[in-house]
């Protein structure tokens, strides 16, 4: 263990680790501002989570995300600087691993050199480089997953700990609390544990009493952990989704990424020691025998169903898999046991396989050292970290200041991350708008829609909403609406077209960064609606306003609300059918500019004017609350609006029945484990283990059955489908030129995913079909259609210009001209202006 560590310790260079520098490197610089913000506001507040104005337009900080490793980070911070105890923690899950893995082991009764050779192959599946995204290895854990290391690691020690326990009938209230504790540290780690523990339910000896004992680890751990997760789940409706499918395309691909060829040895090992244990136990082989070879094995098909099944519970599949690479990495160790009666000749086999894994991961290795080092060092050793520094301090203000926008581009990554500038509320004390926590907060579909018209190349994370393509124009009146003044821009033809345009006024220059202002913002979060509200009764709000944002009036604001009282009905506008593009505009009256200001969690208002409504530009949540107005509504896009009924209105973030109800469970959970220690109860466990075993678990059985009926049904019927696969499906025809067939999948996308992140490119394909066709009048039709629903799509160029073409084989020049002249003046760089400027020569004598 001592050489594993030792071997670490080259890669994690301590001069790195201990250096006072902020980490950087993918999600890892944005994880830093949530440490900070724990140690500095949150905790002497008394709070494990709170609202946080700096990112997103407002989120709860921490409660959609795993509080443990952050407030281990502060706590540790106490003693060191934060910016070490940081560090410290985000290497935790790493080191972990192998020790982790060795008592894993332990707790299965294998002999040695089992466990510590298992914690020796721990070191290949660590330093896979085949992903970065994944979670577990060290790669995945420099781009910013390093509370899912720590879970990962944990989780490794909690399902040993589990076979213990389940086979000695002990422990549950250790086992209960670890299972809390990885819980704590992320999700997905939580989720596999909870799943492989049915293991002990597929056995023919003793399903009744390791039925109890799982229910009893199982619900002390949710009480445990009550105080987060009943809120986390409670307001999992006021989050956004995020879900991908991660598609692997052949079998290369598979067997490049899942089994990369430094798992290689160690999954060979595996597979043989299957082969010998099959072929040594044949004749006694039981269905699913609780046995530890075949528990590992458990544990890898684990990892892989989790997968084939994560895209419809609505989680990122991929996330699973590393589960089931480690333990076919582990397994290999296993086969070991058939030398352990040979003390001497295993300690030489066990020195023999360390030397010679450590050979062969020295020599897999090619970035990942300079990975760490380029993280460890911080964003003050990077090449842009003088520019980087100088245009925060320009920057600098409270939360209290409009927000900041900066442009998508791999420019930043010279900065230390691509996501460098979500950190600005850390370096300069502003809010800007994106964040890492993207489910956080009801406004983040909409502020990746604006960084897509503000940006040359947009991320697109959220694959159920389409984007735009480049569009200061339009990004200019989202701006206002987000309260944002100041744009910092990199890329040069952002910059070229901000100084062309009125609205935007230059500030600032330092390296690859402009400061932009946007002269006409209101430089104000609260502020008098100017048109009467129109009321929309929909549980589908999400999408509606969706295209409220893409295509309306942004004056007019839409409440989304089922239950308004009677009284209230005459402050909104209601109308059966809503058009978009035509909402209907009451004027209500004016008055001078209110006083406010924003805190982290509270919004002062003066001077108020009575039933004249206020719209607040910050993302709702059921947790604020209101004085001086009788409540709060959701409005367009996801902000929070309110009627006063006082010159003075307070609003502040606060607390609701999920928070009381996760406080009480957890305290019930500890008040349990203190009493049961005592001896004095020990003569009522005998009765109380008849009455549960009498109820409580029969209950128990009859309600997860039920629940597992669900799940199955609703994975069957009623899940989330993939809309990628449907898309592809017609390009394969389309490529095929198989025409009505492509046009069905491309026509099943439209109607069944009309919001997703491929709907406009299907609605592009499903023109050209008729246009390949040399259907002239279909394809005009076609072309109109998606420039009409979605006119922000980044196929307009094409469209425009295929629409004349269209007209030309038609013999309507007039028309064909009149397209090919909007598509130069609305894409004047883009190749398709080029192509339109030639057809028009063509035609012009005629």
């Amino acid at each position: 263990m001592v050489f594993i560590f030792a071997f670490l310790l080259c890669f994690f260079e301590p001069r790195y680790l201990f250096s006072r520098t902020i980490t950087t490197g993918g999600d890892t610089g944005s994880h830093y501002y949530t440490a900070q913000y724990l140690k500095d506001y949150l905790l002497p507040r008394g709070e494990l989570t709170g609202w946080c104005q700096g990112n997103l337009a407002g989120f709860p900080m921490l409660q959609n995300y795993f509080p443990l490793p952050f407030l281990l980070t502060a706590l540790l911070a106490s003693v060191i600087p934060l910016p070490i105890a940081f560090k410290l923690v985000t290497v935790l899950g790493t080191f972990l691993l192998p020790p982790c893995t060795y008592l894993f082991f332990r707790f299965l009764k294998q002999p040695f050199p089992v466990p510590i050779i298992g914690a020796v192959f721990t070191l290949l599946f660590l330093f896979m480089q085949g992903n970065s995204m994944w979670g577990g290895n060290i790669p995945s854990t420099l781009a910013g997953t390093f509370c899912y290391s720590l879970g990962f690691s944990l989780s490794i020690l909690w399902l040993g700990l589990l076979f213990r326990t389940v086979r000695e009938q002990r422990g549950v209230l250790g086992c209960s609390a670890l299972l809390a504790i990885v819980g704590l540290c992320h999700g997905y780690t939580l989720v596999l544990a909870v799943f492989a523990s049915l293991f002990f339910l597929f056995t023919r000896e003793g399903f009744s009493s390791n039925f109890k004992k799982l229910l009893q680890i199982h619900v002390v751990a949710f009480f445990l952990m009550a105080f987060w997760l009943v809120p986390l789940i409670a307001f999992l409706p006021w989050t956004t989704r995020f879900n991908i499918l991660w598609i692997f395309f052949d079998w290369r691909q598979v067997i490049r990424e899942v089994f990369p060829v430094i798992l290689y040895p160690s999954v060979g090992l595996a597979l043989a020691g299957v082969l010998w244990v099959g072929y040594r136990n044949i004749r006694s082989f039981h269905l699913v025998p609780v046995r530890p070879w075949l528990y590992v094995w458990f544990l890898a098909f684990c990892g892989l169903a989790l997968y084939g099944i994560g895209y419809r519970i609505g989680v990122v599949d991929i996330r699973f898999l590393p589960f089931f690479q480690f333990f076919l990495s582990i397994g290999g160790a296993m086969i070991f046991f058939t030398i352990s009666t040979h003390k001497k000749a295993s300690a030489l086999l066990g020195m023999i396989v360390l030397l010679l894994t450590l050979l062969w991961v020295d020599s897999r290795e090619t970035f990942i050292r300079d990975w760490i080092r380029s993280n460890y060092s911080g964003f003050e050793g990077k090449p842009l970290w003088k520019s980087f520094s100088s245009t925060n301090r320009i920057l600098e203000g409270s939360s209290d200041d409009p927000r900041v926008v900066y442009e998508h581009s791999m420019i930043h990554q010279r900065a230390g991350t691509v996501r460098a500038f979500e950190a600005l509320p850390l370096f300069s004390g502003r809010s800007t708008l994106e964040g890492v926590y993207i489910q956080g907060s009801l406004s983040v579909p909409f502020i990746f829609y604006i960084q897509s018209e503000i940006s040359q190349k947009a991320s697109m994370p959220i694959p159920d909403y389409n984007y735009s393509r480049f569009n200061l124009k339009r990004a200019a009146e989202h701006l206002r609406l987000f309260n944002v003044r100041d744009f910092v821009a990199v890329e040069p033809e952002t910059k070229a077209a901000l100084k062309k345009d009125p609205q935007f006024e230059f500030r600032y220059c330092s390296g690859p960064y402009e400061v932009y202002e946007l002269l006409t913002n209101t430089n104000r979060y609260v502020e008098t609606v100017r048109f009467k509200p129109v009321l929309a009764k929909t549980k589908n709000w999400r999408r509606l306003s969706y295209r409220w944002f893409r295509l309306s009036d942004l004056s007019v604001p839409m409440v989304f609300e089922d239950n308004i009282k009677e009284e209230n009905l005459s402050r909104f506008h209601q109308i059966n059918e809503l058009d978009m593009k035509q909402l209907p505009k009451e004027h209500l009256d004016t008055f001078p500019p209110l006083k406010e200001l924003v805190k982290e969690d509270e919004v002062l208002i003066d001077g108020a004017h009575r039933d004249r409504p206020l719209l607040i530009k910050i993302s709702y949540h059921p947790n604020w609350k209101v004085e001086g107005a009788d409540r709060i509504y959701l409005v367009s896009p996801a902000f929070m609006l309110v009627y006063p009924n006082s010159s003075h209105v307070l609003l502040y973030y606060g607390r609701s029945w999920p928070d009381y109800v996760g406080y009480l469970m957890t305290g019930l959970a500890l008040l349990f484990a203190i009493i049961s220690r005592f001896s004095i109860f020990s003569k009522w466990r005998p009765a109380l283990s008849q009455r549960f075993d009498r109820y409580v678990g029969k209950a128990a059985f009859i309600c997860i059955a039920m629940l597992a009926g669900a799940v199955f049904y609703y994975l069957v019927n009623l899940s989330p489908e993939f809309p990628v696969l449907s898309y592809n499906e017609g390009i394969r025809c389309f490529t095929k030129g198989d025409y009505p067939g492509a046009r069905r999948y491309f026509e099943e996308v439209l109607k069944r995913y009309p919001q997703t992140l491929m709907v406009d490119q299907a609605a592009y394909h499903h023109a050209m079909c008729f246009f390949r066709e040399k259907e002239w009048e279909s394809a005009i039709k076609s072309l109109k259609w998606l420039l009409e629903v979605y006119p922000e799509t980044g196929r307009g160029a094409e469209a425009l210009y295929h629409a004349g073409v269209c007209y030309l084989n038609l013999g309507q020049t007039k028309e064909a001209h009149e397209q090919f002249t909007k598509t130069i003046q609305g894409f004047p760089n883009q190749v398709w202006a080029g192509f339109a400027a030639d057809r028009i020569e063509e035609i012009q004598p005629q």
